[in-house]
């Protein structure tokens, strides 16, 4: 009995002497993010050898839409010593979605030299924010949510498009059609980067989420939240509508993680923790 006891006691010891050093949850595959927590004994955090900000102990990784599948996560204890390990994500298969009924001029470019002088800024001026977005290390978010309620899917993330007979660019987004007027709500907490009403976009909204996460909402009738507001999650945003390039009444969902195109589907559903590293 004595020996059992004794047996117990240093099995638990180990046990309790363990310390864990990361742990990862999310989704593990193309389109997804993960969610890092660090201990903070950790100094700095390398995805394949590119560092990523670490705040409060807390961490993102995304994974765009064709990323590789094996990837190396290497971590810096304020002690020098240096811990690598790899991950392995899982590959997706994304669907063909073909609509043959598009207005024409819904998908040809405009050649009027006003509207494509109009296009080029918005554009530079998306892209001027987006860096910033990209570089900002605090972290606001909470857990996620679905920004229409009862709506229905029409879009997919990934999807290979064809438009009228015409293949295009994979879809990078969640299209939900609503009735205009439907409320839209921050998918989590954030700050407003920037809102507009541009020539693609329609009325939109881009939230910047901390450590590189951002979402957009285009194609809104309305507009709840302007520019610097700091945004709870669950917190109405705007209203469904079809301004911009649409064709109807729906809601684009898009997510990024710094220049990465991130599945907004997956996001209110992560996965439960899928790796640990603990030293004893």
């Amino acid at each position: 009995m004595k020996k059992l006891l004794l047996v117990l006691f240093l099995i638990m010891s180990v046990q309790l002497s363990a310390k864990e050093l990361i742990s990862l949850r999310g989704n593990p595959v193309q389109g997804g993010i993960l969610i890092c927590k660090t201990d903070s004994s950790i100094e700095k955090l390398f995805l394949d050898h590119i560092e990523i900000f670490i705040f409060e102990n807390r961490a993102i990784l995304g994974f765009d839409r064709d990323a590789k599948l094996r990837h190396v996560l290497t971590f810096v204890m304020k002690s020098g010593e240096m811990i690598t390990t790899k991950f392995y994500l899982t590959k997706r298969e994304y669907e063909t979605q073909r609509i043959d009924d598009i207005p024409p001029e819904y998908l040809e470019d405009p050649t009027d030299p006003d509207v494509i002088n109009r296009i080029e800024r918005e554009y530079s001026t998306m892209q001027d924010i987006r860096k910033n977005i990209h570089n900002n290390q605090f972290i606001y978010l909470d857990d996620f949510r679905i920004p229409v309620e009862n709506g229905e899917v029409t879009g997919v993330f990934g999807s290979n498009r064809i438009l009228n007979g015409i293949t295009v660019s994979p879809h990078n987004g969640l299209d939900i059609a609503a009735p205009k007027g439907t409320d839209i709500f921050a998918m989590t907490t954030g700050i407003v980067a920037l809102t507009g009403n541009y020539y693609y976009n329609g009325k939109f909204v881009l939230i910047d989420h901390g450590g590189g996460l951002s979402s957009i909402y285009i194609h809104m009738s309305e507009l709840s939240v302007k520019k610097g507001d700091y945004i709870l999650k669950g917190e109405k945003i705007g209203e469904v509508g079809s301004s911009g390039r649409s064709t109807g009444d729906h809601l684009h969902w898009g997510a990024g993680w710094k220049d990465k195109r991130i599945d907004p589907e997956l996001l209110p559903e992560m996965d439960d923790v899928f790796l640990k590293i603990q030293k004893r």
